[in-house]
């Protein structure tokens, strides 16, 4: 059994301009609507790969769904909201304005804290996580290879689950753009 976990294609999103906490907020809510960058294009190992799967797996989120058809693929087996990337917390201060990537910085080391306004709690996320990877195996026990065209953070836990339920990976989680690892069992 095989389960590829492949992050999404960048997404079409302004990340230049620097916001406050409640403009991040709206940002956030921007980015989960955004679909890929058509300049975003997977390259041809990711292609090959995503076509020996026998089963796709989507988030429901744009960017996931738009990837997996920038891959070539047409049959979505399942796209699902268990599958989408860890919420991200935000906060209605109005002050100071920094990028987008600095306020996801702070607000992921608050969350791993346990801020989580506007947000599931990093508990939450990570019991998400486990299901996620649960969800894939018995997908893979029964479709043989599945893909997961998946997001950076739940990426980064889904392949810790595996690796603890005896699937065997790369050390490191897929974190760049349309970058892919797969686990076998």
């Amino acid at each position: 059994m095989e389960i590829v976990l492949l992050r999404h294609g960048m997404p079409q999103i302004g990340k230049e301009r620097r916001l406050t906490a409640a403009e991040f907020g709206k940002w956030v809510s921007a980015y989960n609507e955004a679909g890929i960058d058509a300049a975003s294009r997977p390259p041809q190992n990711a292609i090959a790969e995503a076509r020996k799967c026998a089963f796709v797996v989507c988030s429901s989120l744009p960017r996931s769904r738009e990837s997996a058809k920038a891959l070539g693929l047409e049959a979505i087996g399942a796209c699902d909201a268990l599958f989408r990337e860890m919420d991200m917390p935000y906060a209605s201060w109005h002050f100071p304005q920094l990028s987008p990537g600095v306020w996801a910085v702070i607000f992921r080391l608050m969350w791993v804290g346990g801020y989580s306004a506007n947000a599931e709690s990093f508990r939450e996320a990570r019991e998400r996580a486990r299901r996620c990877a649960e969800r894939l195996a018995l997908l893979a026990a029964e479709h043989g290879k599945v893909l997961f065209v998946g997001h950076g953070s739940l990426n980064w836990f889904v392949s810790r689950y595996l690796k603890s339920m005896g699937w065997a990976g790369p050390p490191k989680a897929p974190r760049r753009y349309w970058e892919f690892g797969v686990y076998r069992y």
